[in-house]
């Protein structure tokens, strides 16, 4: 509750849009401005705390050299769903991905 022109007013209450502005909305004068924090994203920090701890020091990992494809180039999509066998290695993620996207194409269901 703020005291304007001798009333009590609320900050929520309903006003008319014309020219007129809230007591939420008036400005403060300078000097007291000078008193406003700063704003601090805890959620932010502590994302970043995770993942840091997550991925580790990345400064300390050698750069990746490219690799064979796992998926072999003949491989289809009947090849990968007939067997409930595990892969031989894990497929990364990016290969499974462009494998997906090139049968996806070659059917006709992505553009």
């Amino acid at each position: 509750m703020m005291e304007v022109n001798g009333r009590t007013s609320d900050c929520n209450e309903k006003r008319p849009l014309e020219n007129s502005t809230s007591p939420c909305e008036q400005k403060e004068p300078a000097e007291s401005s000078t008193n406003t924090s700063v704003f601090l994203n805890h959620a932010a920090i502590a994302w970043d705390e995770s993942k840091r701890k997550w991925i580790g020091d990345v400064s300390q990992r050698s750069p990746r050299t490219p690799t064979d494809p796992i998926i072999n180039w003949s491989t289809t999509y009947e090849d990968l769903l007939s067997t409930t066998d595990p892969f031989s290695q894990p497929i990364p993620l990016a290969e499974m991905v462009d494998f997906l996207v090139d049968i996806w194409h070659d059917e006709g269901l992505f553009d």
